[in-house]
């Protein structure tokens, strides 16, 4: 059969139209084939400072993950998916100090650090004060600064409660602060003997969970409706803490803990009475836990390495733990 050139063309443009279409179609099933295969999971972060000594770790939703310093100081950041985290506040902005707790609060767009000196002034060195400093979620710019009553003490971590106020851990005061929503300065909200050492901080509704890193004790103070504290109530754990520091919710009846003797636990809470189960152990001092989805980071400080200078306690890492379904 012998085809006129005007029947070739549009033939051969047909063929050109049924090629396009099934390449289009390929590109995009492949597209979709690759957009519903998860990309490479991080099982470890590593905090970017030889002498880092991070003491605090938290999260945003997205998976950025937020770190203190009490070597080099500042806060370093690894955004999500990054393996590593790097400097994005800088050591000694608008005067902060060793950084301790830092708490993500994506309601209000404010990361909160704790900031205070680990070590004593050296002779004739102006006595650093601790404080809280805020600063913004999004771009780690400057927003406040507020000392702590008296001008002494060691921040160490900070909570956020249902009265949106921030609740602040003073380890060597012995006492919980508070700052209101709508005040600049931080008052006593608690103080009392088993405060003595508190360092981790979770709310639970209007119940407040705090452990001693001093003395091992797991404590419970009622926020009552009129914004004061309850009397602290000492629980029975199944075993004894180990030097308990940072502490985060996990559900209603749950929380989950870094205890610096080396192990990573799973608190579950009943009445006055804690079940603790190991979730890891064998980590180097690690000071504090954060969630993001259903995977726990767990940050190791190595502080007990911070003064043996014939040990290179470097790389500092935040591990991922999976997290048990209940």
């Amino acid at each position: 059969m012998i085809c006129s050139p005007h029947i070739m063309s549009v033939q051969h443009a047909r063929r050109q139209i049924a090629f396009v279409s099934l390449m289009a179609a390929a590109i995009a099933a492949g597209a979709s084939s690759c957009a519903a295969q998860p990309g490479p999971s991080r099982s470890e972060i590593v905090i970017d400072g030889p002498k880092s000594f991070p003491e605090n770790i938290t999260s945003t939703e997205d998976g950025t993950i937020i770190t203190g310093s009490v070597g080099s100081g500042g806060i370093f950041r690894a955004v999500p998916g990054a393996a590593v985290a790097t400097q994005w506040i800088a050591a000694g902005d608008n005067g902060l100090l060793d950084t301790f707790g830092v708490l993500a609060d994506e309601a209000s767009n404010i990361l909160w650090v704790c900031s205070s000196r680990l070590d004593p002034a050296a002779p004739r060195q102006v006595t650093a004060k601790p404080a809280v400093f805020r600063y913004d979620l999004k771009t780690g710019a400057f927003r406040s600064k507020h000392p702590l009553p008296g001008g002494s003490g060691l921040c160490n971590d900070i909570a956020i409660g249902p009265d949106k106020a921030a609740y602040v851990a003073d380890t060597a005061g012995g006492r919980i602060l508070r700052l209101a929503a709508d005040s600049q300065e931080l008052t006593e909200w608690s103080r009392s003997n088993d405060l003595e050492g508190a360092d981790g901080l979770a709310f639970q509704d209007r119940l407040l969970f705090v452990n001693s890193f001093t003395s091992g004790k797991l404590m419970r103070i009622e926020l009552k409706a009129d914004g004061s504290a309850g009397m602290p109530v000492v629980l029975k754990t199944s075993r004894l803490l180990t030097r308990p520091d940072g502490m985060r919710r996990l559900n209603a009846t749950q929380l989950v803990l870094a205890e610096g003797g080396g192990t990573i636990d799973l608190l579950t809470i009943k009445g006055d009475t804690v079940a603790v189960q190991t979730l890891r152990s064998g980590l180097v001092g690690p000071a504090g836990v954060t969630i993001v989805g259903n995977t726990l980071w767990a940050l190791e400080s190595k502080l007990s390495l911070r003064d043996k200078p014939e040990t290179d306690p470097a790389p500092f890492k935040a591990y991922a733990i999976t997290l048990p379904s209940y």
